[in-house]
């Protein structure tokens, strides 16, 4: 008996299989999250009279060219806390510079020395519970982040009565949902600076009333609609120039008044005997070169006080190893740092120093005794860089 024929099953055209998986991964979606609308206005989550505000912000994942938007938001508001976390010795070394600018602002520098773990997101969460359950602890938490981490310190800062608002670009689901308040940063910044250029605008600020009228107006007036409509058109063509000042009348002409006598000359004045020199007071740390007018003898005995004061500094290498480590922290070598900036880092990354430390009115006396460092004034700031 014969066997049935069988089709043979048609071999696949030459490109065609290897064309289907590029296909494939042409067509797949780059998997990048959207940023996320704020779900708050600037207004509703700054209204809040008497408060105080803590800033905690996750510099791993935040930009700190974000900085600016957030120092306009807050304004003058009371701060109790200002901390940006992170490695600032890697790749986030620009938060360094830019932290300059903000002096309130204090980077915590934390390295993650296990992989896989990140100790910066542990510090921030233990540096919030202790704020909050500290003496004066902050009315209201702003955390600026992306990360769904931080969603149970949220939760439990809201159950002890505390005001969260989170900021960020692409913050989770989660962590906007928990907080009283969301705003986007971007979406901040161009608010903020629509604002400042409707202040010298007036097209923009005449856009904004035609806005709040059309949201105030009802929708079935066509009426009105029509009109709001025919005045935006009319906004780009509009022109605004002062206004000349009315001419005034010419008044009667005032009579001239007649010349004054000259007065004769004032006898000259006998010398006055010249003062005694006052003695000099007692400014524990200040240097004679900061006092003018001193006399040769007291400029002998500054000058006598500053070389033992020098000699005292110049013993103490742990000062001098401390300045020359947050100096090279801040910046390289030979580029200048604001004096103040260089004190701020080292109070913070060194307590203790100043015990038994040699007393220096003047910060930018101590850098410049120690022998590494160059000092200059620019304008009304006291620069300082370290030699090369």
């Amino acid at each position: 008996m014969p066997r049935p024929k069988t089709k043979k099953a048609a071999a696949p055209a030459r490109g065609r299989a290897s064309a289907k998986p590029s296909a494939r991964r042409a067509a797949k979606p780059a998997k990048r999250q959207a940023d996320a609308a704020s779900t708050s206005t600037p207004e509703a989550a700054k209204a809040q009279p008497n408060q105080r505000i803590g800033v905690l912000v996750d510099a791993d994942n935040v930009s700190h060219q974000h900085l600016p938007t957030l120092r306009r938001f807050i304004g003058e508001t009371e701060i109790s806390a200002a901390r940006a976390y992170g490695d600032f010795h890697g790749r986030l070394s620009g938060w360094r510079a830019a932290a300059q600018d903000w002096p309130e602002l204090e980077l915590v520098d934390q390295r993650s020395y296990t992989p896989g773990k990140n100790a910066a997101d542990m510090r921030l969460t233990i540096d919030a519970v202790k704020l909050m359950a500290g003496p004066n602890p902050p009315t209201t938490l702003i955390f600026v982040t992306n990360d769904s981490d931080f969603t149970p310190v949220v939760e439990d800062a809201k159950r002890l009565g505390v005001r969260i608002i989170v900021m960020g670009e692409r913050t989770h689901k989660a962590l906007r949902s928990t907080a009283h308040h969301y705003l986007n940063l971007s979406e901040l910044r161009e608010r903020m600076d629509k604002e400042q250029a409707a202040k010298s605008d007036p097209r923009l600020a005449l856009g904004l009333i035609a806005q709040a009228l059309r949201a105030l107006a009802p929708k079935a007036n066509k009426e009105v609609g029509a009109l709001l409509d025919q005045f935006e058109k009319m906004l780009p063509e509009l022109r605004f120039a002062d206004a000349p000042r009315p001419a005034r009348e010419a008044g009667p002409r005032r009579e001239a008044r007649p010349e004054r006598p000259q007065r004769e000359p004032r006898p000259a004045r006998e010398p006055r005997a010249p003062r005694e020199a006052r003695p000099p007071q007692d400014n524990a740390g200040q240097d004679y070169r900061d006092r003018p007018n001193l006399t040769s003898a007291q400029q002998a005995q500054g000058k006598a006080e500053a070389d033992q004061r020098r000699a005292q500094l110049l013993a103490r290498n742990d000062i001098i190893e401390a300045l020359v480590d947050v100096a090279t922290g801040l910046a390289p070598a030979g580029e200048w740092l604001k004096v103040e900036v260089i004190k701020k880092f080292l109070l913070q990354e060194h307590p203790g120093l100043e015990a038994n430390a040699p007393r220096y009115a003047k910060f930018y006396r101590m850098l410049e005794d120690t022998g590494r460092f160059d000092v200059q004034l620019q304008g009304s700031t006291v620069m300082a860089r370290l030699k090369e």
